[in-house]
């Protein structure tokens, strides 16, 4: 819409300490991690922000009704914890394959991750060497 701002994803970054990388692969006893389904170098997921904790996930769970395992950290701090949080329940409301869930953890605050855009992604997307990855795929797959 012309005069709006367009909607990015954060981009406050931190590293997972090893107690919390410890703690993330015990927290469901019974659903062991295994260190290389591990996220160590995190990226906010929130809606770009300024103010207030930011979050990353860390770890599906096998049992993905349990939620999955995020960090949280405030601005130029390590993560100073991490918890099994809710997956978010809203979706964009497309029919079939255009309709996408958010990727975020219920009652987070900000935009759904189908409301805004991530600038390294779609840099990534938009990229040459992406449309000749791409290209490749297909031709391997027909």
């Amino acid at each position: 819409m012309p005069g709006h701002e367009p909607r990015h994803s954060c981009a406050a970054r931190a590293r997972l300490p090893l107690r919390l990388i410890v703690l993330a692969l015990d927290i469901v006893p019974e659903d062991p991690g295994h260190p290389l389904e591990l996220v160590t170098a995190l990226r906010c997921g929130l809606e770009a922000h300024s103010t207030g904790p930011h979050f990353d996930l860390v770890r599906e769970l096998t049992d993905a009704s349990r939620g999955e395992v995020w960090a949280r950290w405030e601005n130029g701090r390590e993560p100073d914890g991490i918890s099994i949080l809710g997956d978010c329940p809203a979706d964009n409301g497309e029919p079939g394959p255009s309709n996408d869930g958010c990727t975020l953890f219920a009652e987070h605050r900000g935009g759904h991750s189908f409301e805004f855009s991530d600038p390294e992604y779609d840099a990534i997307r938009t990229s040459p060497a992406y449309e000749e990855l791409k290209e490749e795929i297909e031709k391997r797959l027909k």
